[in-house]
């Protein structure tokens, strides 16, 4: 949708094209103060969300931020850690028995699991657990929605609540308030699985992504989606092509400058919650 002076927004829902433009470097991450006025509105709303305490998590972060890429290298050497399959047992054991039809809830299920990963010591909360859902909510919602929220600050306020829980830590705010999303979905998916669903299968049907992705054009630039303008916002439909493609690449933008360093660790965590929940291998 093109309106000159007050819209100029791209969606995009075929897989090809949302991995193009994934990768393309001339569409960053949402910048308050470029494009028409819609524009502007939206991505004051899209940076916030990324925010905890005044500070830019890593998933707001430009290319070549260079804390952005310190907190990736710090968070792939935490994933290839040595110790790191035991440090996770406790929390995918409490997981598989979710999964088996236990009592629990998923997202503070997911907390156990992804804090083990992103933190020496975590244990959720009632208040940890809230926040993630509030986040949530706001990710997730339509734009009325997410107006609504920026205006009242929910999920700013449950970002703050993480953001002290990790004691500062801005790879686990956004682990345990934002990848959490697709994290206790997948869970959820699996519990509703019949257990001699063989696990490419159910680990396929429990592929979840973002509901979206959204990319701003930095400069004038000819793309696989069309042409864009410096403030043009492109909407990447990630969870209904990760819905029709079953595809990791999709889930996590594995091959985008973007894509997430967990990319080979969810799949391999999901399958063991699997696994041990009694699930066919």
């Amino acid at each position: 949708m093109k309106i000159p002076g007050l819209i100029d927004v791209q969606r995009v829902r075929d897989p090809g094209v949302v991995r193009s433009v994934a990768a393309d470097t001339r569409l960053g991450r949402v910048a308050p103060g470029r494009g028409p006025l819609v524009n502007r509105f939206i991505a004051r709303m899209a940076a916030d969300l990324f925010r905890a305490e005044g500070r830019v998590l890593p998933s707001g972060r430009a290319p070549d931020d260079r804390l952005r890429l310190d907190m990736r290298a710090a968070l792939a050497e935490r994933i290839a850690a040595p110790d790191l399959s035991d440090r996770c047992a406790a929390a995918v054991s409490e997981a598989a028995a979710f999964v088996r039809g236990g009592s629990g809830d998923a997202m503070r299920v997911t907390q156990a699991v992804l804090g083990s990963v992103v933190l020496d010591a975590f244990e959720p909360s009632t208040q940890t657990v809230k926040a993630a859902e509030d986040i949530g909510r706001g990710l997730n919602g339509g734009l009325l929605r997410q107006a609504l929220d920026w205006i009242v600050g929910g999920s700013r306020g449950a970002r703050s609540i993480l953001f002290k829980a990790c004691d500062g830590d801005l790879n686990a705010v956004h682990t345990l308030g934002i990848a959490s999303q697709n994290f206790a979905a997948s869970l959820s998916i699996l519990r509703s699985l019949p257990p001699e669903t063989e696990a490419e299968v159910a680990l396929a049907r429990a592929m979840t992504a973002p509901a979206q992705v959204v990319r701003q054009g930095k400069c004038p630039a000819e793309t696989r989606a069309g042409g864009v303008d410096s403030g043009t916002l492109v909407i990447l439909q990630t969870s209904d092509v990760t819905r029709r493609t079953l595809d990791p690449r999709d889930a996590f933008l594995r091959d985008a400058w973007s894509g997430c360093p967990a990319h080979a660790l969810v799949p391999d965590l999901l399958r063991r919650i699997w696994i041990e929940a009694g699930g066919a291998p």
